[in-house]
């Protein structure tokens, strides 16, 4: 999978953390990596459950209408998963020792993984995600700051394009992006199975109908040249194929109708709107249904998405008429 995908862009970054020596910290000293531990477990998080509501404080990811999701995992070391798997009748014949150690991958230091997904103003993706962290920075410095402080190289940033660069060389690929919009089968242009078998069988069909027609006498036979030729194009064919259709297999789904983060905070302000609005109308008058609706099209205008709308990182809106 594509870092892009869905008009949106999903991105991946270690970034190397220097555990070297004793910091100072709120006045505590302590190693760099619990401070970068500390300053994770103390930023806010998004608004979205009643524990969190009381908190008040939402998370400085908010204050971006592109970001939908925004993941930062400290890495000390990786998993053991236990010995590579053998066959147990070799090992008994070889005389493996189970108990002799096998290598083991470990990290020079730790990283800090970042995972982020946000809408692209372009579906091709253009600028990104270099505009997105430039974006970024102006919006959330200072927590950037406190959390990439101890990172390897950062000390260098001084701007919203340095921010840009460094987190860009930290960038790995995405191989299992995460979006959870579609709600219908997508569109998408399918490779002709014909087409694909004509690419490949080419070659050796006008080999073998050369040679029926040499057997009947109706022409003369190919020289060895040409038939060595022909059967070439096979697994050329075959290449091409296989080319033709990983290429396919990398191309990025079809934007989500809707889907970016300004659309589902103006439908989820507009779901509660309405339930409240529908709820409204049980006991009144039938008559009177088209004038209310149309007085709640007015007061909510559903193709504005400037307003009135759901503001980011916040589990539910706040309706006209809400207690304070």
């Amino acid at each position: 999978m594509p870092n892009i995908d869905v008009s949106s862009y999903f991105f991946t970054a270690a970034v190397p953390v220097c555990n070297d020596g004793i910091v100072e910290h709120d006045g505590m000293k302590s190693s760099p990596i619990h401070v970068m531990r500390e300053v994770l477990e103390t930023l806010p998080t998004a608004l979205q459950s009643h524990a969190t509501e009381e908190i008040g404080l939402n998370s400085p990811f908010s204050r971006s209408l592109r970001t939908h999701f925004a993941r930062l995992v400290v890495i000390d070391q990786p998993n053991f998963n236990g010995r590579d798997h053998s066959n147990a009748l070799v090992n008994a014949i070889k005389g493996t020792d189970l108990l002799d150690p096998q290598p083991v991958d470990q990290l020079t230091c730790p990283y800090l993984l970042v995972m982020l997904d946000f809408d692209l103003p372009d579906p091709k993706g253009t600028g990104e995600p270099r505009r997105y962290f430039e974006e970024l920075w102006g919006l959330m410095e200072p927590e950037l700051r406190s959390i990439f402080q101890y990172c390897y190289g950062f000390d260098s940033v001084g701007d919203a394009a340095g921010f840009a660069a460094y987190m860009l060389k930290c960038q790995i690929e995405t191989t299992m992006p995460f979006h959870d919009y579609w709600y219908l089968p997508p569109k998408l242009s399918s490779i002709s199975v014909p087409l694909l078998a004509a690419i490949a069988l080419a070659g050796p069909a006008i080999a073998i109908l050369a040679g029926i027609g040499a057997w009947l006498g109706w022409t003369e036979p190919l020289s060895r040249g040409w038939t060595i030729a022909l059967w070439a194009m096979l697994p050329v064919g075959l290449l091409i194929d296989y080319g033709w259709i990983m290429w396919k297999g990398n191309q990025p789904y079809p934007a989500t109708p809707d889907a970016n983060l300004r659309n589902v905070l103006k439908g989820l302000y507009l779901q509660q709107a309405f339930t409240r609005f529908a709820i409204e109308q049980q006991h009144r008058d039938p008559a009177d249904w088209g004038k209310a609706f149309r007085a709640f099209l007015d007061a909510n205008r559903p193709a504005d998405l400037d307003g009135p709308t759901q503001p980011p990182g916040v589990i539910r809106s706040r309706l006209p008429g809400d207690a304070a």
